[in-house]
Formats: structure tokens, sequence, C-alpha cells
């Protein structure tokens, strides 16, 4: 996929950019490193300056982002922050392997086009009509829908060719003009991040479709006694979710507004495509079988909780070996296996290695630093530390349940930017806990709010792997994808105390 060109105005802005980083990252570094920080132990200072270095880096682009996320686990190793197994032991997390096999799975679509075949399906509905809006908010509801029963990161993953495969068929039909071609890549790159987006809002939305959910249900039994049950989950996640899911595509179509109202002929040039790629293929077939496997290892372990229980044999089982990581790995080999099919006596099997070289190695490595820094600023003691001084820093605000609310829920927003929304909900929600029990208040309210906003991370791509996974398509710029994430970041702040104020009285 070719990156979307750039105006003149964009590449000076972008120089200017890295300049600054070059600069600023450097010296924020060392006055960090250098002031002093009592409140911190030693390993959390310099993983401070580290930290705050590293954002640096990724915001303005002044070394490739990548890079800049291989960098700050080696210096965290250099300066004693832990030991450097320790360090680079996320780049071998299973969420790597999981975005690894999607990456194989998308590809071996793309290779064999079932992801064009599935966007022109989707661009000939009657509900879409030749709309590009249309089609973005198409997938963006189903990004919503199927996020809420299976991992977000599993989502995005089968979404994200069928929305390259969209954009692949505007650009062949669309006129050849510089100005037209520059707002469909945009647009396309907005259209990733809805759905990505979207699939983060559609976890929030049930007790089973994100961590950070599960985590905040045993936690609130564990240490107050409250139970919250799938219904009161969703009576108060599946509005709010919803809403914001709204937000994030009107905002989305504003922002990166589609090329035109309706692509003349889409249509039927769209069916003469289809007419084209004849009936399915035995590869895609293939293919795709292999890829429903996937989708129904991703299923398996949250539907047999959901109809067996949490304690019985098989739940257990899955739980413990049926990691999305280890399903995507062996659906993805089990491509180099299976022959195409589709020509007499090749031995072509349905992916070669060629195929997988190409994938976004500069995405795993990004998320793989991601999540080494957000381990670390846990592991010590770093993140509690920061939740705690803001909230004393807050004051008077805190000492009022709907205050505390506010700050825990604004501050866990960002936070989650650059750290695992399900590391920040379990450092977080003891933390909360204990305030809210010292003050005498009730801690339902303010743990199932915090929960949320843990999903509501929108501006960096290491915030989130539906995040990365946009990113990864070079269809959207840095700058573009934080000046959008910042407002939804505010806009889901306020959706969330309004949802509070306004629903969660009268569910929990």
């Amino acid at each position: 996929m070719t990156k979307a060109r750039v105006s003149e105005a964009e590449a000076k802005f972008d120089a200017m950019r890295r300049r600054v980083g070059l600069i600023a990252a450097p010296l924020v570094f060392l006055a960090l490193l250098l002031a002093p920080m009592p409140g911190l132990s030693e390993q959390a200072h310099s993983l401070a300056a580290i930290t705050a270095m590293t954002v640096i880096l990724w915001v303005t682009e002044a070394i490739p982002l990548p890079a800049a996320a291989l960098m700050g686990p080696a210096l965290a190793a250099v300066l004693g922050v832990t030991s450097p197994k320790e360090a680079l032991a996320a780049f071998a997390d299973p969420l790597i392997f999981l975005f690894m096999g999607g990456f194989m799975l998308a590809a071996a679509l793309s290779r064999h086009r079932f992801d064009r075949r599935a966007a022109l399906w989707l661009i000939a509905r009657p509900i879409v009509n030749g709309s590009p809006a249309r089609a973005l908010v198409a997938i963006a509801a189903i990004s919503f829908v199927f996020s809420m029963w299976i991992s977000n990161t599993a989502t995005t993953a089968m979404l994200i060719p069928v929305a390259l495969g969209l954009h692949g068929t505007m650009l062949a039909v669309l006129p050849n003009e510089d100005d037209t071609i520059d707002k469909l890549h945009r647009f396309s790159g907005g259209m990733c991040l809805a759905l990505a987006y979207a699939a983060s809002l559609g976890g929030s939305a049930t007790p089973i479709g994100t961590g950070p959910n599960v985590i905040a249900v045993g936690m609130l039994e564990a240490k107050t006694g409250a139970r919250i049950d799938f219904l009161q989950w969703m009576s108060f996640g599946l509005p709010t979710a919803a809403a914001m899911t709204v937000l994030v595509v009107v905002g989305a179509l504003r922002m990166f507004p589609a090329p035109v109202k309706q692509v003349a002929g889409l249509v039927d040039e769209v069916k003469r495509q289809l007419g084209e790629l004849g009936p399915i293929k035995k590869a895609e077939t293939r293919t795709l079988i292999i890829f429903g496997l996937a989708v129904v290892g991703w299923l398996t372990p949250s539907f047999s909780k959901l109809v067996l229980g949490a304690d019985h044999a098989l739940v257990v089982w899955t739980k413990s070996h049926l990691s999305e990581g280890v399903v995507a790995l062996i659906c993805a080999c089990l491509l180099f296996f299976i022959p195409s099919g589709d020509g007499e006596g090749s031995d072509e099997r349905l992916l070669q290695w060629e195929d997988a070289q190409r994938m976004d190695w500069g995405t795993l490595f990004l998320l793989g630093g991601g999540l080494a820094l957000g381990r670390m600023t846990f592991d010590t003691g770093l993140a509690e530390a920061v939740g705690r001084g803001i909230l004393e820093a807050a004051g008077p605000i805190v000492e009022t349940p709907l205050g505390l609310t506010a700050a825990a829920a604004l501050l866990v927003v960002f936070l989650t930017e650059v750290t695992s929304n399900t590391a920040t909900t379990s450092m977080m929600l003891p933390v909360l806990i204990g305030i809210a029990q010292v003050r005498g208040f009730d801690a339902t309210a303010t743990a199932v709010a915090v929960t949320l906003a843990a999903s509501y991370a929108f501006m960096l791509p290491v915030s989130t792997p539906p995040n990365a996974m946009a990113y990864g398509t070079q269809m959207i710029r840095l700058d573009a994808m934080v000046r959008f994430g910042i407002r939804l970041d505010l806009l889901g702040f306020v959706v969330l105390m309004i949802a509070v104020v306004a629903i969660l009285p009268f569910v929990l």
C-alpha cells in the first residue's frame, strides 16, 4: 500500500517537527535523569527519563517509530532499570505473535484476492449504494459489533484487509487526479482509524469484550463484594460505547472526508469487477476456511465461558492453552501446508514465505517497545507514583465520589496512551478502590468508569494494538492521528462523565 502524498507545507512542518524532536528528546532525557526525584526509586527515575524521551521521539517522528521503540527498552537495560532479558521479553509477548499471525492471514487473503471480493461485495450492497461515507459507517459498525464478543485486535485484523480492498477499488474507479487521489488516501486512513477505534469501543460494551472489563468485575467482587452481572455491565457499557462510536464516525467523516459523495458508476463498475473475479476459487475457499478456523479459535474461550461457566474443565483448558496468539500462529502456519489447488500439478501453497517476509515488521517492533515500556512503568512503581501524585495534586476535587471518578477517568484516558489498558486497570483499580473506601464512597461507579476509560486511547499507534494496525497500513499521518485522537480522548471523557451521572446510578 503506497503512502499518501504530502503537500509542500506538510513536508516543511514534518521537517521542523523532526528537528525539534532531535533536540528536545535528548535534552529532556538528560534533564529528567539529572533532576532530583526523591519519591521514586532509582529504576523508576531512570525509566521516567527514558519514557519521556521515547514519547517525544514518537510524537515528533524524529527517528523512525520502530527505532525509538527498540531504543527505549535497550536504554532501560543499560541504565539498570531491569535486566536485558526482562527489558526485551515484551518483543516475544503472545500479543506480538497474534499480530504476526494476523498479518500472515491477511497476506493470504490479499494474495488470493478475497479481501477485494469482500470489499466489492460490501460496496455493492444497496445500503452503501456507491457512497464511500456509507462504506466507512458500515465497516465501523461491523467492527463495533464483532469486538463486543471477540478481541478488538482480532476484529481489526479481520477488517483491515476489507478496508484496504475498498481503497483499491475506489482508486481504480476515481479520476486519476492528484487532488482526488490525495483525498482518497486521507479518507482511507480515516476509515482504518474509524474501524480500529470502533473495535476498541465495542470491546468496552460487554464484560467479556476486553481484558480490563474482566479484571474490574473480578476485582470489585473480591475487594468490595459488589457483583456486576452481564446485563448490568451492558446497560451502561453499550450505550456509552455506542455514543462514542457515533462520535468517532462523525469525526472521521469530518476530518477525513470522502473525495466524492458518491462514486459515479461505482455500483456498475463493482458488479463488473465481481464478474471478472468470477466464482470463488479453491485457494480463496481454503484460505477463508483457515481464517474462519482462527476466528473460531479466538471466539471459543469467551463463548465457552459464557455458556459453560468459568469453572468448567473445557473453559479452564481453553483459557490456559488457547491464547489468541497461539491460535493465530497455528492457523498462519497451516497456510504453508495446504496447496492452493488452483493449478493442475502445481505445488504452490496458500502462502509463500516471500509473502510473509513482506509483512510490516516495523509495527511489530513498535508494539513490542510500547509493551516493554508499559510493563516497566508498573514493575518499577513509576505508574503508581504518577497516578497517586496526580490524584493528590487534584486536592479537594477527589473529596467527592463524582470528583474522584472524574479525576481518575481523565488520568486513565491519557495514561493508557503509553501503557497497556490491562496493566493500567490492574494498577489503578486497587489504588482507587482503596481511596474510595477510606473516604467512605461506593467504589463501584468509579471502578466501572475508570475501566471504560482505559479503552479510550486514540492518540498514538502504541496506545492499543488496533491503533498500531491502522497506523501500519501507512495510510494515516501521525500528526493527523494525534490531532484526531486527542479530540476523541476529551470527547470520550465528557461522554463517560455524562453516562456516569445519567445512566450508572440506575443500573448499579
